[in-house]
């Protein structure tokens, strides 16, 4: 019988300069023309010859990896002639799920995206951090009592595993978190390199804004079973997901809960994009027969099991 399969698309910070180099120049000059009409700029160039300072740019980085994500896949599925059982992805990735899973066309998505992206710049700025090896209800805790006293944003913005929770909002409250949460034992709590402070409520007028931007695509029902960021549930209905991708902004990625829901699959996991940071993450959450597409050995490995 035929393994499940989970594809999962990764969010910002997997991107680097060259990201397309190992695709074949065919596929990449056919999709030039279309690509940089979409969005009226030369995003493959940029991929390709940086500068890196302005690929690292959100409103430039969320097209470029969703286009990086997104030619994995078809090379692959194409390659092994497969097709996913599930897909999902992290924050953006959200994004390159749904484009997997024919919701969107790659044009629309390219948009998207980059409206997206420019929305979260305008935003105020703020702080991200990572939180090692701490019990969720603690972070809470700490964020509540630093937004509290100094009545500013501080929450946890990604629940990647029980072991890795993301806290995002204003600089102020979020340093006041991290304080507190350092004199309650916590003993890694890493500054991210972001100016943007996502899946926070200092989103709130980028996502109102986003709403608008949304309401005017026309999307289809994903082909594939989809987990939205939001509430990890399986979403299918247009209205839904288009609700759910402006909450997203303005929410913790629930990333911890769509892990549970694929362990459940006993299946084959599979992150398709630039590096593997959701491997890891997968591995973190107790999921089994983890694979990458970023992996030098990659098909040698997936062909053993398919």
């Amino acid at each position: 019988m035929p393994r499940h399969i989970t594809i999962a698309f990764p969010g910002q910070g997997s991107q680097f300069l060259g990201m397309l180099n190992h695709f074949q120049d065919d596929l990449i000059e056919n999709l030039k023309d279309d690509v940089s009409k979409s969005l009226g700029f030369n995003i493959i160039d940029l991929i390709k010859n940086g500068p890196e300072e302005k690929l690292n740019k959100t409103s430039f980085t969320q097209p470029a990896l969703l286009l990086a994500s997104y030619l994995e896949y078809k090379v692959f599925i194409k390659k092994l002639n497969i097709q996913p059982d599930l897909v999902c992805g992290h924050s953006l990735g959200e994004y390159s799920a749904l484009l997997a899973a024919e919701t969107f066309n790659l044009k629309d998505a390219l948009n998207i995206v980059y409206k997206r992206g420019s929305l979260m710049e305008k935003s105020p700025s703020g702080l991200m951090y990572a939180i090692l090896n701490t019990d969720i209800d603690l972070i809470r805790e700490c964020c509540f009592k630093a937004s509290s006293e100094l009545n500013k944003i501080s929450s946890p913005a990604n629940i990647n595993s029980e072991k890795q929770v993301v806290i995002s909002g204003n600089a102020e409250s979020v340093e006041l978190s991290v304080k507190y949460l350092k004199e309650k034992g916590s003993r890694k709590c890493i500054k991210l390199n972001v100016s943007v402070a996502s899946h926070s409520e200092l989103m709130n007028e980028a996502a109102k804004s986003f709403k608008e931007v949304i309401d005017e695509v026309v999307i289809s029902k994903p082909k594939y079973n989809f987990l939205n960021n939001y509430d990890a549930s399986y979403t299918e209905e247009t209205s839904d997901i288009k609700d759910k991708l402006v909450k997203q902004l303005t929410n913790p990625v629930q990333w911890v809960n769509i892990m549970k829901l694929v362990k459940e699959r006993e299946g084959i996991f599979i992150e398709c994009g630039p590096k593997n940071v959701l491997s890891g993450l997968a591995k973190a959450n107790g999921v089994d027969n983890i694979y990458s597409t970023s992996s030098e050995n990659f098909y040698d490995e997936i062909k053993k099991i398919l």
